[in-house]
């Protein structure tokens, strides 16, 4: 048994007493993870990160299928006539790990400490809209949010990776391995880069009957071919990130199910908008219309997908942009590039890995593609343990993911002038006044022509080769029930997972 953190606030978790009889569910993410890993939500990367929030800390809202917002702590919440005034109920009776109850405290202390600039969260930026000194509490389970500009959305806008709810009191030098929610279950072992992580039941959560199981192990696969085997094999119960090309297999084994929901993940090719030979519209363009996307949909997915546009918002996403989607031309990508001076063709080398499946097959496919056009791509493949790290954000042309997300958020985080992610370096205030002014606009129909004027800037002009949207794809062994991946890649909700 490893050994309990140490800390004052954190308290001693106690083994269960029917060890022998424990109910273990082995979960493993199809992302790397490593010596970054963290449970601190404001400072939360990759897919391992948002696994261990989601066991231990909750949300004010979260999101349905579809993007739309819906309580969890929060049992209820308004807006003023013009959407900068918000106002959540809190549930009642909810406690964290420790026994403090849940009260508005927890939420300002959290909000304050996510927008302060000390804390260097990544999800700051597209939070800006509110006023961290506004935020009052109106009774101890009554919070008010001043924004500094109208937001419509403003609940779907909160419904994300970086806003769990924290204890307020909790040392700094807690939050990333010993943190304390109101999550389903505790943090029993978190040691950064170092598998197995623990967590153990919740034995006082608020959810009457959850969870289900006593204890989670969560480990990282990244190789797909070892995912596809540990879940066979029985050495772990349940994997997200599903390799493709292992779906067949599996769907044959009566041992495991697996379990399909589609997303609006994007897979993308992404390239500085600000760098040669990127930096000319033409190139950029050109780029683009070399893909077939019908093709990659088939080859790199599977058919376990939907086509993409150059456009973040997948097309059932409310707002979504009503467009023909852009057919391969292989002699108009010629035309382009001769137009920007290279019509001998261009020399550009392409980033990827192992870390998200589906990686190496779009950059093989896509080199394939724009060869035909004189684009000749050299593929670097880089380490899997370190790609988020050592390459996305640091060098011009990579393969990159973003997990489903609502029409504003999509665009808003990897694209707006001001995103600490602006991953293609892409800025263009024409863009951020479309989402601006959407924000604030609460006529239906006016907001959506303005996502839409935003999604149509982005797709022309853009630096993001997008061609498909991979579905969620997970399993089970078929002794498990209650999982159902989220098309919120980041949310995950184990408590209602069942054994036997």
């Amino acid at each position: 048994m490893a050994a309990l953190a140490a800390a004052p606030l954190s308290a001693v978790i106690p083994v269960p007493k029917a060890w022998a009889q424990t109910k273990t569910l082995r979960i493993a993410a199809g992302e790397a993870d490593n010596a970054t890993g963290t449970l601190d939500p404001a400072k939360s990367t990759n897919d391992p990160d948002a696994a261990r929030t989601s066991l231990v800390f909750e949300r004010l809202v979260v999101l349905d299928d579809t993007f739309a917002a819906v309580p969890q702590l929060a049992k209820s919440w308004e807006s003023n006539a013009t959407g900068d005034e918000w106002t959540f109920k809190l549930q009642e009776g909810v406690k964290f790990h420790d026994g403090e109850p849940l009260t508005a405290k927890h939420v300002i202390y959290t909000f304050k400490r996510l927008l302060d600039p000390k804390t260097a969260s990544p999800g700051a930026s597209s939070m800006a809209t509110i006023d961290p000194a506004a935020i009052t509490a109106l009774d101890d389970l009554t919070v008010r949010f001043k924004l500094k500009k109208p937001t419509v959305e403003f609940p779907e806008l909160i419904a994300n990776r970086f806003t769990y709810i924290l204890r307020e009191g909790q040392p700094e030098s807690e939050l990333r391995t010993a943190a304390i929610g109101t999550g389903p279950f505790k943090v029993q072992r978190f040691v950064p880069g170092d598998d197995v992580s623990t967590f153990v039941k919740n034995e006082n959560y608020w959810r009457p009957g959850l969870p289900k199981v006593d204890v989670v192990e969560l480990r990282s696969i990244p190789e797909e071919s070892a995912r596809i085997a540990a879940i066979e094999s029985g050495q772990i119960d349940l994997v997200w990130d599903l390799g493709r090309a292992g779906v067949a297999g599996l769907q044959q084994n009566p041992d495991v199910k697996v379990v399909r929901t589609r997303a609006p993940f994007v897979l993308t090719l992404s390239a500085w908008a600000d760098t040669p030979p990127f930096d000319d519209v033409r190139v950029r363009q050109a780029m683009k219309y070399v893909v077939d996307r019908e093709q990659m949909l088939q080859l790199v997915l599977r058919g376990y997908g939907n086509i993409g546009d150059d456009n973040p918002v997948a097309p059932w996403v409310k707002y979504a942009l009503e467009a023909k989607t852009r057919e391969r031309d292989v002699e108009k990508a010629k035309a382009l590039l001769a137009e920007a001076g290279h019509p001998d063709g261009i020399d550009i080398e392409l980033f990827t890995s192992e870390t998200v499946p589906g990686f190496i097959e779009m950059a093989t496919l896509y080199q394939a593609m724009a060869s035909e056009a004189g684009i000749r791509v050299k593929i670097n493949k880089a380490p899997a343990n370190d790609y988020w790290s050592a390459v996305w954000l640091k060098q011009p042309f990579i393969c990159s993911s973003w997990s489903g997300r609502g029409a504003d958020d999509a665009l808003a985080a990897p694209y707006l002038s001001t995103s600490e992610w602006n991953e293609t370096h892409w800025k263009r205030p024409e863009f951020d006044a479309f989402i601006e002014k959407a924000r604030a606009t609460t006529d239906v129909a006016e907001r959506t022509k303005l996502y839409q004027q935003a999604q149509q800037l982005l797709r022309d002009d853009g630096g993001a080769i997008i061609s498909m949207f991979p579905d969620a794809l997970a399993a089970t062994r078929a002794n498990v029930s209650g999982w159902k991946p989220h098309p919120q890649q980041s949310t995950k909700d184990f408590s209602q997972v069942e054994i036997g």
